[in-house]
């Protein structure tokens, strides 16, 4: 039982020189991490913070966290969870996280710049917040990212162009549409889904554009191989 060799966590985050602090095994330093996001997102709030900063628990065992093997976090699945306050900056201490999931809270302040350094991540979903600022430019470089979900809240200025490319519709959606509760709506050159003021969302000219001359490739396909099968 990996809890039968854990320090106690008010030990491992608050005791300056407690021995086993430096052990990754009694004192897993993302146990520290996600209690701070906990504490920034208010967590004593939350709809279900089941196992979240008891003082004996693994963290890989607290409500919305799945960890790897090395018992690193890769999944934070905490949608409509009643999480409120803001998003740690301590958030991009998870090196291993792949998917960031906090759809329809009450969360405020700005995207971590930290989050762009996330390798690994492939879906950040922040839609129906009141998120506030801009993208960080590190977005651009998240080459694994396949789902990002930004509508809804109140972001202003340009996601940078994504590196990897939406899969699906619904892959990459931000509030780039028009009307827009500011003067011009967010600039997202790479998405594939536009959201208004008014939640209304339509995919992009871009993915329209290329569902067309897909659907022209195809036609042209089929024809050539009638003309090729008849006598």
């Amino acid at each position: 039982n990996k809890n039968d060799r854990i320090a106690p966590l008010s030990l491992c985050s608050n005791v300056p020189g407690f021995d086993l602090f430096e052990d990754e095994t009694w004192c897993p330093p993302e146990r520290n991490f996600l209690k701070e996001f906990y504490t920034d997102a208010k967590g004593q709030e939350w709809t279900n913070a089941t196992g979240w900063i008891d003082e004996f628990n693994n963290h890989c065992e607290w409500h919305g966290v799945e960890c790897n093997e090395e018992d690193k976090v890769i999944k934070l699945m905490l949608g409509n969870g009643g999480l409120s306050g803001r998003i740690s900056d301590v958030i991009s201490s998870l090196t291993s996280i792949e998917t960031l999931d906090l759809h329809d809270n009450d969360l405020k302040g700005s995207i971590p710049s930290g989050i762009g350094k996330l390798v690994n991540l492939s879906s950040f979903i922040v839609s129906y917040n009141v998120i506030t600022g801009s993208i960080p430019d590190g977005f651009g470089n998240l080459t694994n990212l396949q789902l990002l979900h930004l509508h809804g809240n109140r972001l202003r200025g340009t996601v940078p162009l994504l590196a990897s490319k939406g899969q699906h519709y619904s892959s990459f959606i931000s509030d780039c549409g028009s009307p827009s509760v500011f003067d011009s709506p967010l600039d997202c050159p790479s998405c594939t889904m536009c959201c208004n003021s008014q939640s209304e969302c339509d995919m992009t000219e871009k993915k329209t554009d290329f569902g067309m001359w897909s659907s022209v490739f195809i036609a042209s396909a089929v024809f050539a191989l009638l003309i090729l099968a008849a006598p």
